[in-house]
């Protein structure tokens, strides 16, 4: 019970993130609120998504990026949701449109995550308690950059919760 009620502000779970090798920031981290999911998430408006989100209890949400170069893009986004089961239901079909031609990815390290990914694409949501993190990758980005950006959100939402500093605490 204890972990489904795990709270973290969106933006303070991105600031911790490096510019992995390669890659270069590709400006600062925007906070474009429940409105901004299509956008943040998929690079393009999709009302009836964002209407399910603001529905479903998206609270708030932040998004960084960095590029690199042959088409290498990194996109992290995070958000706070009323109800983590609402925000697995619709990042998954996030993760899936993101990567329409791939295949499904369940990384052994996050089983309750959903993923896709292809020869040149790879999409990853995973929800601790309300928080929601998805990664995206284009092109170069290997299964390790996606897996390790996950992997350090957690840790921030985590310890922002521990700490008590998320938005209720």
């Amino acid at each position: 019970m204890e972990q489904q009620a795990l709270e973290a502000d969106p933006a303070l779970v991105l600031r911790v993130l490096p510019t992995r090798p390669g890659l270069d920031i590709a400006g600062p981290e925007r906070s474009p609120g429940p409105d901004g999911i299509d956008r943040a998430a998929l690079d393009r408006a999709i009302p009836d998504l964002v209407d399910s989100a603001r529905d479903a209890g998206l609270r708030d949400l932040s998004v960084r990026e960095w590029t690199g170069p042959g088409g290498a893009r990194l996109v992290a986004v995070a958000g706070l949701w009323d109800d983590g089961d609402a925000a697995g239901a619709i990042g998954g079909e996030i993760a899936r449109e993101a990567v329409p031609d791939g295949n499904a990815w369940t990384p052994v390290e996050y089983g309750a995550s959903r993923g896709y990914r292809s020869a040149d694409a790879r999409a990853l949501s995973v929800v601790i308690g309300r928080v929601w993190l998805f990664v995206r990758a284009e092109g170069p980005v290997g299964d390790d950059a996606v897996l390790r950006t996950v992997e350090l959100m957690r840790k921030a939402a985590a310890q922002q919760d521990e700490r008590g500093s998320g938005p209720d605490g």
